[in-house]
């Protein structure tokens, strides 16, 4: 029981960080926040141009630009998020008995972050609260802590299978 303390708290901690982070990242101003997603963008077209140079991403970048902002710093940011909660919310309760309950936790956990990363924007110069944004975060939470609980719960039934024979 206390290796599982030891992960939860590791996750607990790592959940605590990259929840922390976005939110913060949500606190930074409109050409701040800009000016580092049009980093990411530019890279992320340079790599598909080598690939496609004729690809309609790197002929239109401004489409491009809104398409990569809401995969990678929305979707993705909150489904690492996702994953690293879901593992949190799995090493403090027994998975295979509580499932419903971290089911419910997570979600609302999820939810809560992505409602206040959009929040912070409201208040943030330059930037605007979204509730599509908060639908994309919360997606890419639920998608991807959604796989990870289901990765986790054909692990442990396999291991109690394994256990009884």
């Amino acid at each position: 029981m206390k290796k599982r303390n030891i992960i939860f708290t590791i996750f607990l901690l790592l959940s605590l960080a990259i929840n922390t982070f976005i939110v913060f990242e949500g606190a930074t101003n409109g050409n701040d926040s800009s000016s580092q997603s049009f980093g990411v963008t530019n890279w992320a077209l340079d790599v598909i141009g080598r690939i496609d140079p004729n690809s309609w991403m790197v002929l239109d970048r401004d489409a491009a630009h809104a398409l990569i902002r809401k995969l990678i710093g929305h979707f993705a940011l909150f489904g690492l998020s996702g994953i690293i909660s879901t593992l949190m919310f799995v090493f403090i309760n027994n998975p295979l008995k509580k499932k419903t309950q971290i089911v419910i936790s997570n979600m609302m956990y999820g939810f809560y972050f992505a409602f206040i990363s959009e929040l912070v924007q409201y208040f943030t110069p330059g930037r605007y609260m979204s509730f599509i944004d908060v639908m994309i975060d919360f997606s890419g939470y639920v998608l991807f802590g959604g796989i990870t609980f289901i990765i986790y719960l054909l692990i442990a039934n396999h291991k109690v299978k394994n256990s009884n024979q």
